[in-house]
């Protein structure tokens, strides 16, 4: 079985872009409530961020698990060549995945009070939405609207996630512009997943939303979810105001906003789908501007 789930990981979760993203997400967004709060004056990654980080790497391989569970009948189908379909792995190797890493992350959280509380909430949330889906199918993954609604809210508990680990490392009370980039993370992964379905050619019976929106519709959209997250995060960085927490450096946000925009570009010039790489780095470069503004601002590293 270890080997099997070796070559899973492998093949699903592969580390090369899994790793930079997860990481990226657990420090940059830390790294910009660090920003946001006035009164962290000197912030330091610690030992309670490398367990936000390691906790986000592994919570998104159970998810993966979990969505190749749920999507098992489209991919025997559709994508025969996946892992559970071709045989690489068996239902009961994801799901002693699955179990397995709950408790090893529940026990890597136990000592973190409301942390670990957040952290529950998150895998309840998603293990129950995914597990209810793939046992009985309702509701139906070709409702692709309903399916956005109810999975994007697990991208949203994971930020919470790493706000409340934040919040106990810095003894701070959330605050709006807290919870602000916490929304702000949420778009940005809307642009992904509507970026990365973005095509002007769907194959029969593939599931994307460019059959529900239209092809110029859906990539509208996706760059919609980037601009609305660099809103955000510029509303909450104000870096046109002097004394503003992001002021002069918050500009940087506004860079990763070019990859979706460059990506949809080519798409209106008539590429067959959004780029992969630019679709791909979007959330890195987001999180890695959120960074670099944390630690040039106040709240940074002194």
């Amino acid at each position: 079985m270890i080997r099997r789930l070796g070559r899973y990981v492998g093949v699903a979760y592969p580390p090369r872009t899994q790793l930079p993203l997860m990481l990226s997400w657990a420090v940059g967004l830390t790294a910009l409530f660090a920003c946001t709060v006035g009164t962290v004056s000197r912030w330091r990654p610690d030992g309670g961020l490398a367990i936000t980080a390691v906790t986000l790497v592994v919570d998104m391989l159970l998810l993966r698990a979990l969505d190749d569970l749920r999507d098992h009948g489209y991919d025997r189908e559709h994508h025969p060549s996946r892992p559970l379909p071709s045989g690489m792995v068996t239902e009961r190797d994801l799901l002693t995945l699955v179990a397995v890493g709950t408790a090893v992350l529940l026990l890597l959280n136990a000592h973190r009070g409301m942390v670990l509380a957040a952290l529950g909430v998150q895998l309840a949330y998603g293990i129950g939405v995914m597990t209810l889906e793939w046992r009985t199918g309702r509701p139906s993954a070709d409702r692709l609207g309903l399916q956005l609604a109810l999975n994007l809210p697990i991208q949203t508990l994971l930020s919470l996630y790493v706000y409340a680990g934040f919040l106990r490392a810095e003894q701070q009370q959330p605050n709006l512009a807290g919870l602000m980039a916490v929304a702000a993370a949420t778009f940005g992964g809307l642009c992904l997943e509507l970026g990365r379905k973005t095509t002007r050619r769907p194959r029969p019976g593939e599931r994307t939303y460019v059959t529900v929106l239209g092809p110029a519709l859906t990539s509208a959209a996706a760059v919609a979810a980037a601009a609305t997250a660099t809103a955000i995060v510029l509303a909450i960085t104000q870096p046109w105001r002097p004394g503003a927490a992001g002021y002069g450096w918050g500009w940087l946000l506004l860079i990763p906003l070019l990859l979706p925009a460059t990506a949809a570009a080519r798409f209106a010039a008539g590429a067959t789908g959004w780029p992969v790489a630019l679709t791909r780095n979007y959330l890195p470069a987001m999180y890695a501007s959120f960074l670099a503004v944390g630690l040039l601002t106040e709240g940074g590293l002194r």
